[in-house]
């Protein structure tokens, strides 16, 4: 499994709902290198994802309004 696809968001999120506390990423990493699910240097690596456009491309992004207010007066 490679460490930059660990998602401490998910995990964050079910430590949240499942005991009401709020940690930050850093604890989290610190939690898993001591429960032994990560090693010290995979939890070095691990990269916090701020957004998902790194990893897809962004459609939405190049579309204009005036090509779709043209479209809008063509109907009328």
């Amino acid at each position: 499994m490679s460490t930059t696809q660990i998602n401490l968001h998910y995990i964050r999120a079910a430590i949240l709902a499942n005991t009401g506390v709020d940690l930050g990423f850093d604890e989290i990493k610190k939690l898993l290198v001591e429960e032994k699910l990560i090693t010290q240097s995979q939890a070095s690596k691990i990269k916090i994802l701020k957004n998902y456009n790194e990893y897809y491309d962004d459609y939405t992004t190049g579309r204009s309004s005036s090509s779709s207010g043209s479209s809008n007066k063509e109907k009328q």
